[in-house]
């Protein structure tokens, strides 16, 4: 291809010269002075021929007087002057490829590359699925210019993969291509590919929602989801992609809503990341009715703490960037929601620091809030200890006279800064097990504290679990 490349580009340089060289060639014919040409041509006439050539040779200048005036007319035009060479360079190129116009428009003289061309899977079986397909490859294409541009012009070409007779396993395939020039050379990459057949597995999900283009929403407009068509759906799909199903969630699209509305939304699984697999969705759609409220309150940040600081500090105070976060929503469902919680990890901290997009945990009745993250600063001191011995222990969900327990008290040790723990008292802790869903006979359950104030932790310094003994 190289030789025949540098062929091209000789040939472009020799039909450039030669046109340049006929162009000059008019353009001094034409600023040669015509009533010298005349005199000396009838001088050397009159000389050498009798009156018979004397009358051809002033035919013959009158022709190409006519010629000189026509060329000159031509010059003085713009697209005259392109249209003749266009012709000269077409003959020209003519006469290069030795006089054989189909070699003119069939030589492999380029070469180009189409990328993001989307693979087409066809002829698998209905029950298997493959993982591993790249959804798009690049290809190269080698041949004639024209026929590279009318395949990047049209876009009626494919790439496809054959599953006709594979089975289950892990496979390697031959991506083919069609509907190119049968006179371009088609290059893929890649060109083989492994994939894994595997049988679809299917399963059942809760079902949720997620809006999109809430942007276009009026600020103070929020949505609420009074009912969905389907609580659960069935996901099918490879093992993996089963697997990696965080959500399913019917996506509900908000441009341009006014008022409360239905709408029949695409149904969707999503990995933790958000992003969305390559699955099927039994339904694939669902039909959702919405409200439009716009009603708010405003209500305070708290911290919500997960981990333990490092042992001997204590948590001092938590600040946020912004004290208060307005809350949207139905005004009966809000009417209970006194505060929006942050998220803050505290593991083995051992000193002060600043959190940079703290989240704002959702809250069921609220449909939007006037920001979803925050930042924070904790501050840290050394920690004191405060002992409490023979705290009650109470039941939850679970009648008294139902349930005995093989202890009913127990000590534990709160742990924090010295002004939070002095100012604790009894009624400031709850001691209690959860017997929600157990069965008649004996158990053993964990016991849970709750703490008034959410920057003390505790220590149990009796059993972590104690015989719980469900009678009916």
């Amino acid at each position: 291809m190289k030789k025949v490349m540098k062929m091209s580009k000789n040939n472009q340089e020799h039909r450039d010269s030669t046109t340049d060289f006929f162009l000059n060639f008019i353009s001094k014919e034409k600023e040669k002075p015509k009533t010298e040409e005349k005199h000396i041509t009838h001088q050397s006439i009159n000389d050498e021929i009798d009156s018979r050539g004397r009358a051809f040779v002033n035919g013959a200048i009158k022709v190409m007087n006519f010629i000189n005036s026509t060329l000159d007319r031509m010059l003085q035009s713009g697209l005259s002057l392109k249209i003749l060479s266009f012709i000269l360079a077409t003959i020209l190129l003519f006469t290069v490829n030795g006089g054989n116009f189909e070699n003119v428009f069939s030589t492999p003289n380029s070469g180009d590359y189409i990328q993001q061309v989307p693979v087409k899977i066809e002829n698998l079986q209905d029950d298997f699925v493959v993982a591993g397909m790249p959804e798009t490859v690049s290809v190269g294409l080698v041949g004639p210019s024209i026929d590279i541009y009318n395949a990047k012009l049209m876009k009626n070409y494919e790439i496809y993969a054959d599953f006709s007779g594979i089975g289950e396993g892990e496979q390697t395939v031959e991506l083919k291509s069609r509907n190119f020039s049968n006179d371009l050379e088609v290059l893929i990459v890649p060109q083989t590919v492994t994939v894994t057949v595997s049988q679809k597995v299917t399963k059942t999900f809760s079902l949720g929602y997620r809006f999109k283009n809430e942007d276009s929403l009026k600020d103070k407009h929020s949505v609420s989801v009074d009912s969905i068509e389907h609580s659960e759906v069935e996901v099918r799909g490879s093992q993996d992609n089963i697997d990696n199903v965080y959500s399913v969630e019917a996506v509900i699209d908000l441009k341009g809503v006014t008022d409360s509305f239905t709408q029949e939304c695409k149904v969707k699984a999503f990995d933790r990341s958000g992003k969305a697999l390559n699955v099927s969705v039994i339904p694939s759609t669902v039909k959702v009715d919405c409200s439009l409220s716009n009603y708010s309150k405003t209500v305070p940040l708290v911290p919500e703490y997960t981990g333990n600081v490092a042992n001997g500090y204590a948590i001092d105070q938590m600040t946020f960037s912004k004290d208060k976060v307005k809350i949207y929503g139905d005004e009966s469902k809000l009417k209970d929601i006194n505060n929006i919680k942050v998220k803050v990890d505290v593991s083995d901290l051992e000193e002060g620091r600043t959190f940079k997009d703290l989240k704002l945990l959702s809250v069921s009745g609220v449909n939007k809030m006037s920001f979803t993250k925050v930042d924070g600063t904790i501050t840290l001191v050394p920690s004191e200890q405060r002992q409490f011995t023979d705290m009650p222990i109470q039941i939850k969900n679970g009648k008294e006279n139902n349930v005995s327990m093989s202890s009913d008290t127990c000590n534990l040790t709160v742990i924090g800064t010295s002004d939070r723990i002095n100012a604790l008292t009894n009624d400031d802790i709850k001691v209690y097990v959860d017997v929600v869903g157990l069965k008649k006979g004996r158990h053993n359950v964990k016991l849970e504290v709750e703490l008034s104030d959410e920057t003390l932790t505790y220590r149990l310094d009796s059993d972590e679990q104690i015989r719980v003994n469900i009678k009916k």
